[in-house]
């Protein structure tokens, strides 16, 4: 991290347990805290350095998929350009022995085509009453959590139920993207 006056300072290695979970929907028990630990990049580098030494066809697919928020960070913090960011990430994931990376740019529009079929929907169904609109969406599941719990069932008929980009990019990867590529999820 860098800090105000230039000098910089290393963090120390995030954990997630069960005290931290902010229980957006309920998916985190203590089998999936285990789950948690696995998506950290020293996970990644084991199963890159295990997938080196596998057979043939033995190998996990590993997949990445990128934010434009993540590429955006990346692109300012090294004066880049956006598309050369991109590339430099895609070059340097598939070096590293990525198989496939995704920009969940494409997610993101599925993601607001379903939220903008929901919020037509409402606003027909709803024109005399002001039952379901506005209609609040978030990107954030934390955002969606702290709605949640702070403002109840005051908030939640305005809260969208169209997925976010994460939820969709992961839905296309395990289900049409695996079938694609003959696999199971």
């Amino acid at each position: 991290a860098h800090l105000q006056d230039g000098r910089t300072q290393k963090l120390e290695k995030a954990k997630v347990s069960l005290n931290d979970c902010l229980a957006c929907s309920g998916c985190v028990t203590s089998a999936e805290t285990v789950l948690i630990t696995q998506q950290s990049h020293e996970e990644l580098r084991k199963v890159l350095d295990a997938n080196k030494e596998a057979a043939p066809g033995q190998q996990r697919l590993v997949v990445v998929s990128i934010s434009p928020q993540s590429r955006a960070s990346l692109a300012a913090r090294f004066r880049l350009d956006p598309t050369d960011t991109a590339r430099k990430l895609t070059s340097f994931f598939k070096k590293i022995g990525v198989h496939f990376v995704f920009d969940t740019a494409f997610a993101r529009n599925f993601s607001l085509l379903e939220s903008q079929k929901e919020f037509v929907q409402r606003f027909r169904e709803q024109a005399n009453s002001r039952e379901a609109l506005p209609v609040l969406a978030s990107a954030c599941p934390g955002w969606i959590c702290y709605a949640e719990k702070t403002h109840g069932n005051f908030i939640l008929p305005y809260i969208s139920t169209a997925r976010s980009p994460q939820q969709v990019m992961g839905s296309l990867v395990k289900d049409f993207f695996a079938q694609q590529q003959l696999l199971t999820p």
